[in-house]
Formats: C-alpha cells, sequence, structure tokens
C-alpha cells in the first residue's frame, strides 16, 4: 500500500469510500436517493471541496485501489487559491441533484452545528483544517488511518490543525489524541454529538 496526492479525477472513487465509511450519514441525509445519483452528487460534492483549494492525501492497495483518503484544507500558503468559476459549475451541477428536501435538510444541519458550538478554551482559529478522513470499511482496523493522518499533519506543518470527530467515535478519538489533538469544545448536529479538536502548531 501507498499513499499518493488526489486531483480532482479522482473524485468519484473517493465518493465511493465515503459511502462505505459512512452509510449511516448517507442514509440519513439522502434515504430515497437512487444509488447512481448519490455517487454523482458525492462525486460533485468532494470536486467543489477540490476547487475550493481542498487537498486530499489517498491510501492505495495494488488490487483494490482507492481505499482510504484524507481530505485538508490550508488555509495560509496555498500553492493556488479556490477557481471560482470551477466551484460555482460544480455548485450549479449540484443544485439539479438534489432534492429541495435534502438541500433543506443539510443546511438545517449546518444551522445547528454552527449554533450549538462551545468552545472549552478560548484559542486562535486553526489555520488549516482536516475535512475528512476515511477507509474502506474492509480495511479498517490496520493503522492506515493513523498514517494518512500523519502524512496530512506533515503536509500541513508548521501550521495548527483544526478538526471535528463525533462523540461516540472513541477510535477515531484515540487517534487524534496520538496524534497531538486536543478538545477544545463540542457541538451537535442532528445526528448527535460533535467534539471541536484542535492540534497547536508549536508541537
Amino acid at each position: 500500500m501507498y499513499i499518493e496526492t488526489a486531483s480532482p479525477q479522482d473524485a468519484r472513487a473517493i465518493a465511493k469510500v465515503y459511502r462505505e465509511a459512512f452509510p449511516d450519514s448517507v442514509r440519513f441525509f439522502f434515504p430515497k436517493k437512487p444509488e447512481e445519483q448519490l455517487l454523482e452528487l458525492l462525486e460533485l460534492t468532494f470536486l467543489a471541496i477540490f476547487h475550493r483549494g481542498g487537498q486530499a492525501a489517498l491510501l492505495k492497495d495494488e488490487e483494490s485501489g482507492i481505499i482510504g483518503y484524507c481530505f485538508y484544507l490550508n488555509s495560509t500558503d496555498k500553492p493556488e487559491g479556490p477557481r471560482w468559476g470551477q466551484l460555482l459549475r460544480t455548485l450549479g451541477q449540484m443544485a439539479r441533484k438534489i432534492t429541495l428536501c435534502e438541500a433543506a435538510r443539510l443546511l438545517y444541519n449546518q444551522l445547528v452545528m454552527a449554533a450549538a458550538a462551545r468552545r472549552t478554551e478560548k484559542t486562535p482559529k486553526p489555520q488549516a483544517q482536516i475535512l475528512s478522513v476515511a477507509i474502506s470499511p474492509v480495511f479498517q482496523g490496520q493503522g492506515l488511518g493513523t498514517r494518512l493522518l500523519r502524512h496530512a499533519i506533515k503536509e500541513l506543518r508548521p501550521h495548527s490543525i483544526g478538526l471535528n470527530v463525533r462523540m461516540d467515535n472513541l477510535p477515531g478519538r484515540r487517534l487524534y489524541a496520538s496524534t497531538g489533538f486536543l478538545t477544545i469544545g463540542a457541538t451537535r448536529d442532528l445526528t448527535g454529538e460533535w467534539l471541536i479538536l484542535r492540534r497547536p502548531s508549536d508541537i
């Protein structure tokens, strides 16, 4: 297995890993979405992140192809900024593939999460964000998430890094604690409780 940098052409494969790794979330927000339409929407979502300036590291297996990813966004020292034209076109495509009910639920979810955020420690805003980390279920439990996360941290040095993790995701919490992330607050969304984590730039 090896790690390589992702490109927008990998968005479809990343979407498949996300769907496999987070089935509960997918079912909650898109309970009636046909499989192909769901994959198309997820692919466009990851394309939008790329066009916004996001980067990703991919974990690849010789036989299975892409089996994991780590998406991150660096708000400083970006090699290139957002590609606004491509981002707007992608958002337009997404609008045609999502129902009004789905869009309303997603928007309401974001509003709930923002309103519920409470920080127990006053810290500067992180200079970078880990947006999503996922490993295909059949490859989980082998330390591959740790490998991807450490790669992303190395890419984002020397910046402080923020992320959110579900409160009931004990393996994820152990992973982030072992790589220097500290709990600085909590929030919630329509699916449950989240912890707000931050990794200082000086470790």
